[in-house]
């Protein structure tokens, strides 16, 4: 059995369960049992939606390393042999204490974008295209597996499949995470539809689980027809490619939209989002609207003229499309599920 360990919250960004979602379906088709392990309750309806078996902690997420004896002790009684962890709270205290209370046979996989220490884990891994700025190579030793590069974004398998449409004219996707905790989407349409340039314009826009306050979306849509919410989307790569364009915040999300090969204008709204701006907006990949946080009213005006420049060059649309279409194929879940599967048939040796 291979064990998960992540959480979803309004403060979390929800993409760090459903990658994980995603790699424990592939786990599945590989033949392995899965179990995820959470701190409370905020994932769970995310894991039966997708009939996934999970185990809750009840402990707090900002602080894990208190969590470790109950985890501990549930991976020993489930024989569990490779754990693989999604949390920017876990640091290398927490997994050094969980080494100590396990047996040596148990192996640690870590989903890492930031590079703020070396750990200790088997398998580490950074699907990211700006992981060529940190020195994995030199800093971990051959017993820990390295899974770099967009070869390995974690996308669900309908993207692996999509791309292929072209998209309706004048019609806009919008996402910012699980929580948009910035209030950026409100932001946004608030402006746009006062903007003259936009008469014509749809804004489908993906309502995350967790948003803060869906009910000043609602209110808007309600007096904007041009403004369509989507909540709970299940079809996310169909959705991505029944619009022209794309606005979204930087994240996996970014790697989805390469997949579907929609022109995108994105921006930031988190710390470890900052290196995405390097690597996307080279080449004409994408539009990099800069910073939410720092200048809100630059931002969205930067995003509305990205979204006007888009709708009205279809040839830059096109060489976008090619830029986009070279950075994933879609597979990155199934060659993490394989390297964790490998870790746990050669313990099974043993």
């Amino acid at each position: 059995m291979i064990g998960i360990r992540a959480d979803a919250n309004d403060v979390v960004a929800t993409g760090h369960i459903m990658r994980c979602i995603t790699i424990a379906k592939q786990l599945i088709k590989l033949g392995e049992d899965v179990v995820f392990f959470l701190a409370d309750e905020y994932g769970v309806s995310m894991l039966k939606e997708n009939g996934l078996p999970y185990f809750v902690l009840h402990t707090n997420w900002e602080n894990p390393i208190k969590e470790v004896p109950l985890l501990a002790q549930e991976v020993t009684n489930r024989q569990i042999h490779t754990i693989l962890f999604d949390s920017y709270r876990m640091k290398k205290e927490y997994f050094n204490a969980l080494k100590e209370t396990l047996p040596d046979m148990v192996r640690f996989a870590y989903i890492d974008d930031l590079f703020e220490d070396v750990y200790p884990v088997e398998i580490l891994i950074n699907y990211n295209a700006y992981y060529t700025k940190f020195p994995y190579e030199t800093a971990y030793t051959a017993k820990t597996e390295l899974c770099l590069g967009p070869s390995y974004v974690p996308l669900r398998e309908e993207f692996g499949k999509s791309g292929m449409l072209d998209g309706s004219d004048n019609s806009v996707l919008l996402s910012c995470g699980g929580g948009d905790s910035l209030q950026s989407l409100y932001g946004i349409l608030e402006t746009a539809v006062s903007d003259v340039r936009f008469p014509g314009t749809t804004f489908h826009v993906i309502v995350g689980r967790f948003h803060q306050n869906k009910e000043r979306l609602e209110q808007l849509a309600a007096e904007h027809r041009n403004i369509i919410l989507h909540h709970n989307v299940n079809n996310m790569a169909e959705l991505m490619e029944q619009n022209c364009i794309a606005v979204s915040a930087a994240g996996t999300m970014l790697y989805e939209l390469c997949a579907t090969k929609r022109p995108t204008v994105f921006f930031i709204t988190a710390d470890n989002q900052r290196y995405d701006s390097d690597f996307f907006a080279e080449e004409e990949r994408m539009i990099f609207a800069g910073d939410i946080r720092e200048n809100r009213v630059e931002c969205i005006n930067k995003i509305l003229n990205g979204i006007d420049d888009l709708l009205n060059d279809s040839e830059k649309r096109t060489r976008m499309k090619e830029k986009l279409r070279q950075v994933t194929d879609g597979n990155g879940a199934k060659r993490i599920a394989e390297v964790l599967k490998t870790f746990v048939s050669l313990e099974t040796q043993f």
